[in-house]
């Protein structure tokens, strides 16, 4: 089969490459493969973000084999040059400037966040000095899903800082579709990307099944769609083995080298890399210039309801008028009404000092907030606030565990993060949320159960499994699946085994899950569980 390259099927013009525009990639790790090292039509830099030394190098063709992975698509969808493909199947801006941010391996929650917190501490020392326009981050980071204050993610709070200087900051949405979204998508002021499928021989193009959802401060996720299936970017395989275990590349007729993968982890980098032909026909725009041209000239299917967002449509983003932009413009996604907006002006006040030391009397007028206010973002934000203070209280916790609104419960559940001294009292409860009606609560809550790794937890991960596997909730089930392995050291192999390049909903997958749920219930059918 034949499947359209990136810039194809959005139809970019052969004219906009991205040229003399500079863009940055934060992820893991980069392999020196020449779709994204320098070349004679652009410069990559290479920049190690947690080492002494910092300073940007150019970055070279290193000898193959090249390792695949995460960092080189995220970068390839950008700007790869398709350099083995003879520039076919390039990225959206083959010809801009990259930035290849590297933080090495991001084994946790905890990792992560000091991790990219350096990346983003870099950029904003520097994206000035080398005219850096706008950075991708596509991290499925899980402080929360998108239901907290931005105040209590110190990932968000630089993102917010980046953005009100003046930097295009893009993040993917997130793959799973019982979530709102994943990692700072929710921060108000990133562009949350979503994603299509790329069809075959086909005009129809549908919705990808990803994140989306209302966030806390009513943002609407994702803000704007690129493709997110059938992406055909660099793989540079291993083995033969490792190629023949690929679910589609056998099927495809694809230059050696690529295969089609899918994720919003590559729609984000497209968005990139089409702000930065944006940029290259409006060099004068400013982020939030191109954010509001590309948002609000996307194409809109009544198809893609549930997404909320457009298809982005370049040629049209680069000719929006000027006189169009104005200050409104970025607020015209999230919701406006008198009750929303009130409640964000006293959780600003409340957040505002987040981190700082906090006085007595602030302290007793924040508890009385938990227990009496009639807003539930306002007890939210004042139970994040008493939580970077360390002063809370178990009965608090255990009260607001038990509220009806999911911000509250995601507050609490935040708050218990670093309170082991309250873990013990708190299992019970935590093992209600598995089943809670938000699957946002019951992601979290598992995600703490991981934590807290309390062997009563293993019975009800176990129960609730096969539900999981045959309802389709791929986040919570994966959850529960990591959960299990710090409880109790095994990981089951699914049978059939999933494989590369096979979709998260497929039928095939979901075999997969029902294999290894059935293998749980077998563990607990031989009495490996003893009753607690």
């Amino acid at each position: 089969m034949e499947w359209a390259s990136i810039r194809n099927f959005l139809g970019i013009p052969a004219h906009l490459t991205g040229k003399g525009v500079a863009i940055a990639v934060v992820d893991g790790y980069f392999p020196p493969h020449p779709d994204i090292t320098a070349n004679d039509r652009r410069h990559t830099y290479f920049v190690n973000a947690v080492s002494a030394d910092t300073k940007p190098l150019l970055f070279q063709t290193g000898k193959a084999p090249w390792k695949s992975c995460h960092g080189l698509m995220t970068s390839a969808a950008a700007a790869g040059s398709g350099s083995l493909s003879s520039g076919f199947f390039s990225g959206a801006a083959p010809e801009a400037d990259l930035f290849l941010i590297e933080t090495g391996p991001l084994p946790t929650v905890e990792e992560t966040e000091k991790k990219f917190v350096m990346a983003l501490r870099w950029l904003s020392n520097n994206w000035r000095k080398y005219n850096i326009r706008g950075v991708v981050l596509t991290i499925a980071y899980t402080i929360d899903t998108g239901l907290l204050p931005w105040q209590a993610d110190p990932i968000k709070v630089h993102c917010e800082q980046l953005a009100k200087e003046g930097l295009l900051i893009v993040v993917a949405s997130g793959n799973t579709k019982e979530l709102t979204c994943s990692g700072p998508a929710s921060s108000p002021s990133v562009l949350s990307v979503g994603g299509v499928i790329v069809p075959h021989c086909t005009d129809e193009i549908s919705s990808y099944h990803g994140c989306h959802g209302i966030t806390f401060e009513g943002k609407r996720i994702p803000e704007i769609l690129a493709p997110a299936e059938n992406i055909v970017l660099p793989t540079p395989f291993q083995s033969a083995e490792e190629y023949e275990n690929h679910y589609t590349v056998q099927f495809d007729n694809l230059p050696d080298g690529y295969s089609r993968t899918e994720g919003t982890s590559y729609a984000a980098p497209v968005i990139l890399g089409c702000a930065a032909c944006i940029w290259q026909a409006n060099p004068e725009w400013t982020a939030s210039q191109v954010e509001t041209a590309m948002i609000q000239t996307a194409k809109y299917k009544a198809e893609w309801f549930e997404a909320g967002a457009g298809l982005v449509d370049l040629q049209a983003a680069s000719k929006y008028p000027g006189k169009s932009f104005t200050t409104a413009d970025k607020f015209q996604r999230f919701d406006q009404s008198a009750s929303v907006q009130s409640d964000i002006k006293i959780v600003s006040s409340i957040l505002s000092s987040y981190g700082e030391a906090i006085s007595a009397e602030s302290i007793d007028q924040l508890k009385a907030l938990i227990m009496h206010a009639q807003s539930p973002k306002v007890r939210a934000a004042a139970l994040c606030r008493l939580a970077a203070a360390s002063d809370l209280t178990y009965t608090e916790i255990r009260f607001s565990l038990n509220d009806q609104s999911s911000y509250v419960k995601m507050a609490a559940l935040f708050c218990l993060r670093n309170r082991e001294d309250m873990w013990e009292g708190v299992t019970s409860r935590v093992i209600d949320l598995f089943n809670d009606e938000d699957l946002n609560i019951q992601y979290c809550a598992i995600k703490l159960a991981s934590t807290i790794k309390h062997p009563s937890f293993i019975k009800p991960l176990i129960y609730g499994m096969l539900n999981d596997a045959r309802k389709l909730k791929v986040s919570t089930f994966g959850a529960r699946c990591e959960a299990l392995q710090r409880l109790t050291g095994i990981a089951y192999e699914p049978v059939p085994e999933f494989r590369e390049g096979q979709c998260f909903y497929s039928e095939l997958s979901t075999k997969s899950r029902i294999d290894i749920a059935l293998k749980w219930q077998q563990y607990l059918a031989k009495g490996n569980v003893k009753s607690i």
